[in-house]
């Protein structure tokens, strides 16, 4: 399943991509509660398609993460996210 998902994914963001007009690229990407969408109007040989829609895939990523004090689905407030050292 995952594989027709990601298959379906690179086929929309390929269409969305050859649409764009005046030299612009764009890339979204969403999960179930986010959706993020990049841009540039630097050539692909300055940024690739496979990093623009690898931002994308980042940003929504992260957008979906709960943010400090927000209420979780069951009323709790979310802890803050802290990275490990390495």
């Amino acid at each position: 399943m995952k594989s027709i998902v990601l298959t379906t994914f690179g086929v929309a963001a390929a269409l969305a991509l050859a649409a764009c007009g005046d030299n612009e690229r764009t890339a979204t990407a969403e999960t179930s509660v986010a959706e993020a969408e990049v841009s540039t109007e630097m050539p692909e040989a300055a940024v690739p398609t496979a990093q623009l829609e690898a931002s994308a895939n980042r940003a929504a990523a992260e957008a979906s993460q709960p943010q400090e004090g927000t209420l979780t689905p069951d009323g709790q407030t979310s802890e803050a996210r802290t990275t490990p050292a390495q």
